[in-house]
């Protein structure tokens, strides 16, 4: 698979990798290191859900500026941050574009004979600043606790054992599935000389894509053999690295109960 869009697939393909597998920060004596992982689990989680429930701009912005502020407490670079949360809410972005000439509104300027409104404009902006301070939050989480002890707080807090599971097998196995990809691009790349037309590179595309599906089955049905056949019928019992709570536990636990609160306030005055 040849031409620029053999070239996008295995950029993304290789950004995605880089996100899940770089390197984190837990190391760091931060704010959010020093916290009790059932604390940063269930404040992390309230500080999402406060973004979910908001449909003010004003409101998404200071969520936003709490990530911030915990990230500068956390000695998490913010451009690391950024990097790691960009691409979602981007392709987000792209998905939601066409409500900004779908819905009614004032008129701002006209594109290619459609006609861009205020209304869809404010949307796709706080759609988009809504899923990326999402992102944002959960990448804090991840940069700043070690996989293994978010899955020992889950456990902790009596997440339902099917959500655990699903959790950390996505994670794990989210690295095999993109460095297949990788690997199916780079052997068909290696099998074709030359630029590829356009009709090429979508064929092309199709094949891979029905390739990358098949063995994604075959590998999913080989791993679950392979985990009922140590055990994996059993719940997960991770090791788990609660303590007593401190003075910046409940500090964090307030800041996202204030934030959930303020959030379903506005949103019901609005």
């Amino acid at each position: 698979m040849t031409g620029e869009l053999a070239n996008s697939t295995e950029t993304v393909s290789s950004a995605l990798r880089d996100f899940f597998a770089a390197e984190r920060i837990e190391a760091e004596d931060g704010f959010l290191q020093t916290r009790d992982p059932r604390v940063a689990v269930l404040s992390v989680a309230g500080l999402a859900l406060a973004v979910m429930l908001t449909r003010t701009l004003p409101v998404v912005v200071s969520l936003g500026g709490v990530a911030v502020v915990l990230a500068w407490r956390s000695s998490v670079p913010l451009r690391r941050l950024l990097a790691r949360s960009l691409v979602v809410p981007l392709t987000s972005a792209v998905i939601v574009l066409p409500q900004a000439v779908l819905l009614p509104g004032e008129t701002l300027v006209g594109v290619a004979g459609f006609a861009v409104t205020d209304a869809g404009v404010a949307y796709v902006l706080l759609f988009t600043l809504r899923v990326g301070v999402g992102v944002g939050l959960l990448s804090l989480l991840v940069l700043t606790t070690p996989f293994s002890v978010v899955v020992a707080a889950m456990r902790d807090l009596r997440v339902p054992v099917a959500i655990v599971w699903v959790t950390a097998i996505t994670y794990r196995y989210l690295f095999v599935f993109f460095d297949e990809l990788r690997r199916l691009i780079l052997a068909r790349n290696s099998r074709t000389a030359g630029e590829a037309s356009v009709h090429r590179g979508w064929r092309d595309a199709r094949g891979i894509a029905g390739t990358f599906l098949l063995r994604t089955l075959d590998r999913g049905e080989r791993v679950g053999r392979g985990m009922r056949a140590r055990g994996g019928a059993r719940p997960p019992s991770p090791y788990g690295r609660s303590r007593a709570l401190e003075g910046g536990d409940y500090v964090l636990l307030a800041v996202a109960l204030l934030a959930i609160a303020g959030s379903g306030v506005v949103r019901w005055i609005a």
